[in-house]
């Protein structure tokens, strides 16, 4: 396994497909994987949803030795809040008890619309979000963990272009990008790959470009793992790449992050990882 880039997944602890998280984390170490990300929720992950204590799971991760990580996908209106009124700084520090009790090392948000938006109310909503993107760098400052924020696919639009996340980013210089090669059409690639400084993390899935979103295990999109780890790498990108393979209709639904999917995805990545040096 490279160790600048460390491979990892997207705990499954999701309504219609809940592994207890002690077996997720079994089963990284059993099958080599260096890291776990973890879904924030806008009341706050807690124990009951992990179904057992926080000092039970972070004693696991640490004896298992995996970084643990979380994203927090934040569903907002026009007015930068959810649908029950909460801000994306509201919904960070109602995960801040997991963040600190799982010694969780990079914390990012992903905003996405609630609804269908136009090009002027998204511009509106992405300045809107500005000011608790700089409270929550503030927050992980305090607390020793990095904050960021995941872009989109061309379609959802908030954060999409790379324009849009280059112009966050030097509005909020000690925020982090996670770049979704999934999310990334190829029009875009070289305006990502020049964010590589920022980057704090990745998700690593397959598409069948120019369409993006699937997230297919990889091998059965057209993705070029190769070229994009080779920039990383000469980037110097030290982090965490999380495998998020299934769970949308253009993948064919839930389903597809079998164990067998995601241990065939580590051992292709780990390949690409050695041809992109």
């Amino acid at each position: 396994m490279h160790q600048r880039i460390q491979i990892g997944i997207n705990a499954r602890l999701f309504p219609t497909n809940w592994r207890p998280i002690l077996e997720e984390i079994a089963f990284s170490r059993q099958h080599g994987f260096a890291a776990i990300q973890f879904p924030g929720r806008t009341e706050g992950l807690n124990e009951s949803h992990l179904g057992t204590s926080f000092t039970e799971v972070a004693a696991a991760l640490e004896d298992a030795g995996l970084a643990p990580m979380m994203e927090i996908v934040v569903r907002l209106n026009p007015d930068g809040k959810t649908g029950d009124g909460q801000t994306p700084l509201e919904i960070l520090r109602a995960n801040l008890p997991a963040i600190l009790a799982l010694k969780i090392r990079c914390v990012h948000w992903h905003p996405v619309s609630a609804t269908p938006i136009d090009s002027a109310t998204n511009d509106a909503l992405e300045q809107r979000v500005i000011p608790d993107f700089r409270a929550g760098v503030e927050i992980a400052a305090r607390h020793g963990f990095r904050v960021g924020v995941e872009h989109n696919e061309p379609e959802e639009m908030v954060f999409a272009q790379p324009s849009h996340v280059a112009a966050l980013l030097d509005a909020v210089p000690e925020l982090g990008f996670v770049w979704d090669f999934n999310h990334t059409h190829p029009d875009h690639l070289a305006a990502f790959k020049k964010l590589i400084p920022r980057m704090t993390m990745l998700h690593v899935s397959d598409t069948p470009l120019p369409e993006t979103n699937h997230h297919l295990p990889i091998g059965m999109g057209n993705v070029d793992f190769i070229d994009y780890f080779h920039a990383l790498l000469q980037g110097g990108l030290t982090g965490a790449a999380i495998l998020e393979i299934g769970g949308l209709p253009k993948s064919g639904g839930y389903g597809r992050d079998t164990d067998a999917a995601l241990v065939d995805s580590l051992h292709r990545l780990q390949k690409a990882l050695e041809s992109a040096i």
